[in-house]
């Protein structure tokens, strides 16, 4: 098993909080539907169907809307975002970068080999994702290209990765490689 060197997201605590605020408003709108189930009539049934799409949509926000992460470990990289999660492995990372674009500032960019050029942005490492990682957001006021925490952590982990990999062509162990 990998060491994880760097976790951007821990969801628990977000997930908690809109647990306290969501959880209850779903009690209360499957509370209304059963009553406008209980009318017997049309309506009543086409409102719990509407209560219960409401209850559904929350849950749907609730879980994907929390889901973004950002693992950086001895193996590679995972980035999950909404919907689709990127396992990479440092053989397929060609650089790592910072984003300086308006609505991604601050977050870490996978630049891939193959396909060449490809470029998966992390959105657990922007600017904006600060306070939910437990971040300064004043820290940034230094400088404001000054590589964050993540892109740090990443880049700092590939460079022992191909530290490792030379030392392994090389025919020799590297005290300050991996494993």
């Amino acid at each position: 098993m990998a060491e994880v060197r760097y976790r951007a997201m821990r969801i628990w605590w977000v997930r908690a909080a809109l647990g306290v605020v969501f959880v209850p408003v779903s009690l209360l709108m499957l509370g209304s539907g059963v009553m406008l189930l209980s009318t017997e009539s049309v309506a009543g049934v086409l409102g719990f169907l509407l209560c219960l799409s409401l209850v559904l949509f929350i849950g749907l926000v609730w879980f994907v809307g929390t889901r973004i992460q950002f693992l950086v470990d001895d193996e590679g990289i995972t980035i999950v975002h909404y919907v689709r999660t990127h396992r990479i492995p440092w053989e397929r990372v060609a650089v790592i970068e910072q984003s300086s674009s308006y609505w991604t500032t601050g977050a870490a960019v996978v630049v891939l080999r193959e396909p060449a050029g490809r470029r998966i942005t992390a959105l657990a490492t922007t600017d904006r994702m600060m306070l939910y990682r437990g971040e300064n957001p004043f820290d940034t006021v230094r400088a404001g290209n000054a590589p964050r925490y993540p892109t740090l952590a990443a880049i700092e982990a590939h460079r022992r990765w191909i530290a490792a990999a030379n030392a392994r062509m090389q025919g020799r162990q590297d005290p300050r490689a991996l494993h």
